[in-house]
């Protein structure tokens, strides 16, 4: 008797043992993938040196800050420029009453 009830239980688990095996070698399948996926999409990111490509988008978002700067830049420039010739204008009247 007890060795029909184990064959009976090892019957019962067997469909649930196969599908075990199936649903993890379907999940490795699913990492493998997704891990080829992320690998193709890293290639598209980072070149050869392991450095950063720049995107598109990142690239013109870039080129306008710099254009913002330099504006910047240039005004600042000139307030300084301005400035400055107060300064001598001012020091060369006092020296000169």
């Amino acid at each position: 008797m007890s060795d029909n009830l184990v064959q009976k239980i090892i019957l019962a688990l067997l469909p649930l043992a196969l599908a075990a095996m199936g649903y993890l070698f379907t999940s490795m399948v699913e990492v493998r993938d997704e891990t080829r996926t992320l690998t193709q999409k890293m290639s598209i990111l980072i070149d050869m040196d392991n450095r950063i490509i720049p995107s598109p988008d990142n690239a013109i978002a870039r080129l306008a800050l710099r254009e913002e700067m330099l504006a910047i830049k240039s005004e600042l420039e000139q307030r300084i420029g301005i400035i400055e010739y107060r300064i001598d204008h001012d020091r060369r009247n006092q020296t000169n009453p």
